[in-house]
């Protein structure tokens, strides 16, 4: 009786195992089968240079170039270097086990990072660069005034300057930067309670990252080092561009299926 069972239990434990084999297969081939609906490297690379992403591209980076073309003519700014990198690539759609597919087979991204060196008081310079309306600096009220107390704010920059980063009661104030949709500025603070330095920028990759398209560039091609810029001015502010609430951020798609 038990070698019946034994046997019983056998064949059943055959037959599921031939049943997983089976919805793993069909699992691989479906798998296989959507991978190979993906269109090419070579056909999203003919996309990323097609005259239409073409044209956004030249159409973000003169944008880009504005902003920081008006930011450099603030009195007590000298631009160091811009860094830009614009890229186009496969959206993350996700692994096998996740419904995580992206409606694009393809997203183009532009980001630029310019640096100033600052001349004279930081604080001098943050009012003129408000004065400047270069972009409206963090959460603004209907009369188009800085909410108080609000971080992201040239208001709440000047204020955490003029306490020394703590508040009345000896607290460490958050560390200030000025932020706008698809902006944001920083700078150097060594001197505070939460002590920050700008860093340098990130290097140009020298080997093919597998992007359908990579471009990286340094203006001016052979720039001061920030390290050496900060010994002649004291002081390097950034222009951060591109990310949330930038036009520069997905600037050409190619949706799935088109």
């Amino acid at each position: 009786m038990t070698e019946t069972v034994r046997a019983r239990w056998r064949r059943v434990r055959g037959k599921c195992g031939r049943a997983g084999g089976l919805l793993l297969a069909f699992a691989l081939v479906g798998l296989t089968m959507a991978c190979s609906r993906e269109p090419s490297k070579k056909a999203l690379h003919a996309r990323a240079m097609s005259p239409a992403a073409e044209s956004r591209r030249a159409e973000e980076e003169r944008k880009m170039r504005a902003l920081i073309a008006r930011l450099a003519a603030v009195p007590g700014l000298e631009h160091v270097l811009t860094h830009f990198t614009d890229s186009c690539t496969r959206p993350y759609n996700g692994s096998i086990f996740e419904n995580n597919r992206s409606p694009h087979v393809l997203r183009c991204d532009m980001q630029a990072v310019a640096y100033f060196g600052v001349q004279g008081d930081i604080a001098d310079v943050l009012r003129r660069i408000r004065a400047a309306d270069i972009a409206a600096w963090g959460p603004q009220d209907s009369a188009g005034r800085d909410v108080p107390h609000a971080a992201g704010t040239v208001t709440y920059a000047l204020d955490y300057l003029r306490r020394h980063g703590r508040h009345p009661d000896g607290r460490t104030m958050p560390a200030p930067t000025l932020k706008a949709p698809g902006l944001q500025l920083d700078w150097d603070s060594p001197d505070t309670p939460l002590p920050h330095r700008v860093n340098e920028p990130t290097p140009c990759p020298t080997i093919d990252l597998g992007e359908i398209h990579q471009r990286c560039t340094t203006h001016p091609e052979s720039p001061t080092s920030l390290t050496a810029a900060r010994t002649r001015y004291g002081t390097i502010l950034s222009l951060n561009l591109g990310g949330w609430g930038s036009s520069a951020s997905e600037y050409f798609t190619v949706p799935r299926g088109k």
